[in-house]
């Protein structure tokens, strides 16, 4: 995969190439890798990498786009697509923690006790 320079610089391409999205994806799924190519460094998620599946909605009536990155990959990206410049403008408030925000996350408040 390489060193965390190098699969950034992928990351980059990634995006400006439109080979990836430079926007939060609808949702993430992780798991055990299923043979597919990374969408950013470009090699083999093994079945004994840990493998996150991107999913970003399609234009109406097409179904979603999955896109398959290693763990350390969608770090990479992440912080590309967060801190890259690329015009990102829905990123999620700072004390998120780099989570994406989903359905089965807790909406009680820090420190409310509830």
């Amino acid at each position: 995969m390489g060193d965390e320079r190098t699969l950034r610089a992928h990351a980059r391409a990634a995006m400006k190439t439109g080979n990836l999205p430079d926007r939060r994806p609808e949702r993430v799924w992780g798991g055990l890798g299923s043979g597919e190519s990374c969408a950013v460094c470009g090699r083999t998620v093994d079945k004994q990498d840990v493998e996150l599946e991107l999913e970003f909605s399609a234009n109406p009536g097409a179904g979603p786009t999955v896109y398959h990155v290693h763990a350390r990959c969608f770090a990479a990206w992440e912080f590309e697509r967060r801190n890259g410049g690329l015009n990102d403008h829905s990123l999620p408030p700072a004390d998120e923690g780099g989570i994406i925000p989903g359905g089965e996350r807790s909406t009680t408040e820090r420190g409310k006790g509830g």
